[in-house]
């Protein structure tokens, strides 16, 4: 478990809820969980989460995401705000890009492998470390924080987010970027759930 760290789900679905506390309570950090949009404010300031976990749709029928986009920069607009994972059951890229490009650490589909969500909570809170570290005592930051090793397999992910970000979305572009076909390009897509 990473230390003094803390996680904040928000999600409607009492079962996504339930699910995520039972596998990363003991594995990653303790984690509360909020069922309304209305209560994320509050939950922040009263928390201060080190990760939030968001659900992009909220209500019947709603699959856009734009619910989730919103809260997102609302939650970025925040004086130190926690690092964010969004989670969706309707996954498209151009969501996972506009998400990764309004802040988003990374985007999880559900339902979700747990393995990989495990990975993505550590990998996120290794990434707020530093952000912790420096709102503490007034103590000098370093000059460059290095970037926490991930696996290859998330490396890989990561390189393909990026690629499809700067593209934004278009699929030849973004191949033409990481230097595949787009054959290969569908595979990498395919392979990590994008």
């Amino acid at each position: 478990m990473t230390e003094g760290a803390s996680i904040l789900l928000l999600d409607d679905d009492p079962d996504v809820g339930l699910a995520a506390q039972l596998l990363l309570q003991r594995r990653v950090a303790p984690i509360t969980s909020l069922r309304r949009p209305a209560e994320l404010p509050a939950a922040l300031e009263r928390l201060q989460p080190t990760l939030l976990l968001l659900d992009l749709n909220f209500g019947p029928g709603r699959t856009d995401g734009a619910q989730g986009l919103q809260l997102l920069a609302q939650v970025q607009a925040r004086p130190r705000p926690p690092v964010v994972v969004v989670m969706t059951a309707y996954a498209d890229i151009d969501l996972a890009v506009q998400a990764l490009k309004r802040g988003a650490f990374d985007f999880i589909t559900k339902p979700w492998d747990n393995v990989r969500l495990i990975t993505t909570c550590r990998e996120a809170l290794q990434r707020a470390q530093p952000a912790l570290a420096a709102s503490g005592p007034l103590e000098p930051a370093p000059a460059e924080v290095p970037e926490p090793l991930r696996s290859l397999a998330a490396q890989e992910r990561a390189a393909v987010l990026a690629a499809m970000a700067e593209a934004e979305g278009n699929l030849s572009a973004a191949a033409r970027l990481l230097g595949l076909s787009r054959a290969a390009l569908y595979r990498r897509l395919d392979k990590h759930g994008l």
